[in-house]
């Protein structure tokens, strides 16, 4: 009798022992899972699975919490109480990425990405909030594949792999900014570009002129403003967004409102922003030969030189701008819309920095030396 108790606590034990191993498996290939480390939430506890996905318990408390995490899983938390409950079997889900894999810009209709020759970098509108840029040439800028020529606080040409100007080609929702017939020397247009109101941005690294034309030999940047949103319902979907933001580096002054009304077949977005910068603030390890001493104002029709109390402050250097912009969709059905848009951006003038320092001898050569004021005026139907 006594060893048919003891044969009964060793079998016991025994299966105590194999249920404490738990077995990792994809939750839908079920197939085991390698290197999922369990540990609790002191982290002062912790295995590793094995080849066949399975790891022992043994340390873990019955209840206490464990958690089950690999970098292609989500991550997973449970009680080792409950994991009995379930034969010891844990079912982990496949961790997925959205991956941008729609390019519209390159052959002007949607394609995947791994079907086009050329290097397509791509800018989503979570990654323009992210990097909060002031001017849509900072936003090109900070993508690290388009270099930004910057004379003066208001510039910002593209240049991309050595090509610029009327070799790059700059489009907005489609319809392009620049031609051929754009002079070869810096332009600055593509600060004209509302950076809030760009849904996603598309740089073709590249020559694109089989498909644009001569002006797209460096490359294509192509900039895709936000769609209005509609109900798809009876109901009203209405959508407001409102930014303000100051900068001490040239004293920014920015606000931006948009709101979306939608309907259930129309649907209309408004957006308008404005932007003060004053003259931009040079850091106290910047070059000595942006410093400014002195500047030129004229007084009754007089140039005066003028001492600058800070020579790190560029004067003059600011300028202002306002983006305006109004949409309208009509979807009558499904597969089916019509969209009508209005642009109109204005930049006053802008100094160009780089000019107004230079020197003739022991004199500054030049009072004033500005680029613009530039309009911008679309219509666009489609």
């Amino acid at each position: 009798m006594k060893f048919i108790k003891a044969l009964v606590v060793f079998l016991y034990l025994v299966c105590s022992v194999n249920a404490q191993e738990v077995k990792v498996l994809d939750q839908e290939t079920q197939i085991p899972i390698v290197g999922v480390t369990i540990y609790n939430s002191q982290k002062d506890k912790s295995v590793i699975t094995d080849i066949d996905g399975k790891a022992s318990l043994d340390q873990f408390d019955a209840n206490e919490t464990i958690y089950f995490q690999n970098i292609l899983y989500v991550k997973y938390s449970t009680k080792k109480s409950v994991i009995a409950l379930d034969n010891y079997v844990v079912s982990l889900e496949p961790n997925i990425e959205g991956l941008d894999q729609v390019v519209v810009s390159a052959s002007k209709f949607e394609q995947s990405k791994r079907d086009i020759p050329q290097t397509i970098v791509n800018v989503n509108s979570a990654d323009i909030q992210f990097a909060n840029p002031q001017t849509s040439a900072d936003l090109l800028e900070g993508t690290g594949n388009v270099y930004i020529q910057k004379s003066q606080l208001g510039g910002g040409s593209p240049v991309i792999r050595g090509f610029s100007t009327n070799r790059l080609l700059i489009t907005v929702d489609g319809v392009r900014m620049n031609n051929a017939i754009f002079r070869s020397g810096n332009l600055q247009n593509v600060i004209s570009i509302d950076p809030f109101t760009i849904q996603n941005t598309e740089i073709t690294l590249g020559a694109g002129s089989v498909v644009y034309g001569s002006d797209a030999i460096g490359g294509v940047m192509s900039f895709y403003t936000q769609k209005p949103q509609l109900s798809y319902k009876d109901s009203l979907y209405f959508n407001a967004n409102a930014v303000a933001r100051y900068a001490t580096a040239n004293k920014e002054k920015t606000g931006h409102l948009d709101f979306n009304f939608g309907l259930k077949k129309w649907a209309f977005l408004s957006s308008i922003s404005y932007t003060d910068f004053d003259d931009l603030k040079m850091g106290k390890h910047g070059p000595d030969d942006y410093l400014r001493p002195e500047y030129i104002e004229t007084m009754n029709g007089q140039d005066i030189i003028v001492q600058n109390n800070n020579p790190r402050l560029q004067v003059p250097t600011g300028y202002d701008q306002i983006n305006f912009l109004q949409k309208i969709r009509y979807e009558p059905k499904e597969n089916l819309s019509f969209d009508l848009g209005l642009y109109y951006t204005s930049t006053s003038s802008y100094p160009r920095y780089d000019r107004l320092i230079r020197y003739n001898g022991n004199e500054l050569r030049s009072a004033e030396w500005d680029y613009g004021p530039q309009r911008w005026l679309w219509v666009i139907f489609k």
